[in-house]
C-alpha cells in the first residue's frame, strides 16, 4: 500500500523531489562531456556516444554511472509516494532509454578493450549500480539487471588482478582514493555474490590500514579534495570489523577518539566556478555521509561516552550536509553533474543514523 509522505519529515523527503529533476537533467544532457580515451596508432576519432552509448551524459563516464545509481535509488524511494513529482517520469524514461542490454554490452566491450579505464572510481560506481539495479523493484531498471551484472563480473575479476599487484593504497582525497573505491566494491560484492573480491579487499585493507595510528587529521584538506582520506579509510574499516574491534581500531587511529575540528567543520569554498576547487562542496557532503556511518558503528551498543561522541559526530554531519547540499540542486553544472549523488547518500545515511541511534532531530 502506498503512503503519503510528509515533506520535511526527514532529509530524504526534503531533497528527493528537487534532486530528481537535477538527475533527470543530467541523464539527458550530452554536452559538455569529458572523456579520457586512450588512442593507439591508427585509431580514428570516435564520438563519445559511440564509445559510451549508455554513459555519454552527465559530463563524464563515472558521473553518468553514479547518476544512474542515484536515479535507481530515487525511483525506488518514490515508489512509495502517492503523488510523485513530475520529474520522476523523466527519470524513469532516461533510465529505460540508457540502460538497455545493447548499450550496456557496448559499455562492457569498451571496458574490456581499455582495461584500466575509470579504475578504480568508475569501476566501483559501476559495481554499485549493478547491485542497486539487482535489488531494485523499479520497472525501468529491470532489463538492465543481467547486462549490468555481466559488467560488474568483469570489473570484479579485473579488480582482483589490480589488488594483487597494487603495492599500497592511494591516500589522497580524489578519484583514485583506494579506500573509498574498495568500500563501494565491498558493498556491491556483498549484493552480487563476489566473495573472492571481498576476501581480497579484506586482505588488502588489513595489510594497508590495520596498524594505522595517529592519523594526521590537521593535514586535511588538500585544495581539490572531495573525499576525506582519513574518514574514507575509517569508513572502509568499519565495514570489515565488528563494532567492538572497530572501536579499538578507531581509538588508535584517532587518539582521544574525537576527530579534529578540521574534520567536523564545513570547509569554505572560495570558488564554485572552478571545477576542481568546487570539489570542496563534495568534501563537505561526503564527510557528512561517512560521519553518519561512523556514528552508528561507534555509538550503537557502545558505552555512554561513546554514544555521546557519536551523537556529536551526527550533529556535525548535519552541519556539513547543510553547508553544501544546496549546491547539488542549483544551476551550476560544475556541481550538479556529480554532487547530487553524494547529497543523496549523505541524506540517506544521516536519516538512517538518526533512526538507529534514536537521536531525534539533529
Amino acid at each position: 500500500m502506498t503512503t503519503a509522505r510528509r515533506p520535511g519529515a526527514d532529509l530524504r523527503s526534503d531533497v528527493a523531489p528537487r534532486l530528481a529533476a537535477v538527475v533527470a537533467s543530467n541523464l539527458t544532457r550530452r554536452y559538455p562531456y569529458h572523456d579520457s580515451h586512450l588512442f593507439r596508432a591508427g585509431d580514428e576519432a570516435v564520438h563519445p556516444a559511440a564509445s559510451h552509448p549508455a554513459f555519454s551524459n552527465s559530463f563524464d563516464w563515472h558521473s553518468s554511472v553514479h547518476s544512474h545509481w542515484t536515479a535507481v535509488r530515487l525511483l525506488d524511494y518514490f515508489a512509495g509516494w502517492r503523488a510523485q513529482p513530475a520529474a520522476v517520469k523523466r527519470l524513469a524514461a532516461a533510465v529505460a532509454r540508457n540502460l538497455t542490454a545493447q548499450r550496456l554490452a557496448a559499455e562492457r566491450s569498451y571496458l574490456r578493450d581499455h582495461p584500466s579505464y575509470e579504475r578504480p572510481y568508475g569501476w566501483a560506481w559501476a559495481m554499485l549500480l549493478a547491485a542497486a539495479v539487482r535489488r531494485s523493484s523499479s520497472a525501468p531498471a529491470r532489463p538492465a539487471r543481467v547486462p549490468l551484472c555481466r559488467m560488474a563480473a568483469w570489473i570484479a575479476a579485473s579488480a582482483l588482478r589490480w589488488l594483487r599487484t597494487l603495492p599500497g593504497p592511494v591516500r589522497h582525497g580524489t578519484h583514485a582514493n583506494t579506500a573509498f573505491a574498495c568500500g563501494l566494491m565491498w558493498d556491491a560484492a556483498g549484493v552480487l555474490g563476489f566473495s573472492d573480491l571481498r576476501r581480497a579487499i579484506r586482505r588488502c585493507a588489513r595489510a594497508w590500514f590495520a596498524d594505522d595510528a595517529g592519523y594526521p587529521q590537521a593535514w586535511e584538506r588538500s585544495a581539490h579534495d572531495f573525499l576525506s582520506p582519513g574518514l574514507a579509510e575509517a569508513d572502509l574499516m568499519r565495514r570489515l570489523l565488528t563494532p567492538p574491534h572497530f572501536r579499538l581500531w578507531w581509538r588508535r587511529f584517532v587518539p582521544g577518539s574525537q576527530p579534529h575540528r578540521t574534520m567536523l567543520t564545513p570547509v569554505d569554498v572560495p570558488s564554485g566556478s572552478d571545477g576542481q576547487i568546487a570539489h570542496l562542496h563534495g568534501l563537505n557532503v561526503s564527510r557528512a555521509g561517512m560521519l553518519a556511518h561512523l556514528a552508528v558503528a561507534f555509538g550503537r551498543h557502545g558505552s555512554r561516552a561513546e554514544r555521546r561522541l557519536s551523537l556529536g559526530w551526527l550533529a556535525a554531519a548535519r552541519r556539513l550536509y547543510d553547508a553544501s547540499v544546496q549546491h547539488a540542486l542549483g544551476r551550476d553544472y560544475n556541481l550538479t553533474h556529480w554532487l547530487g549523488t553524494f547529497a543523496w547518500d549523505a541524506a540517506s545515511s544521516i536519516d538512517d543514523a538518526v533512526r538507529l541511534l534514536g537521536a531525534g532531530d539533529v
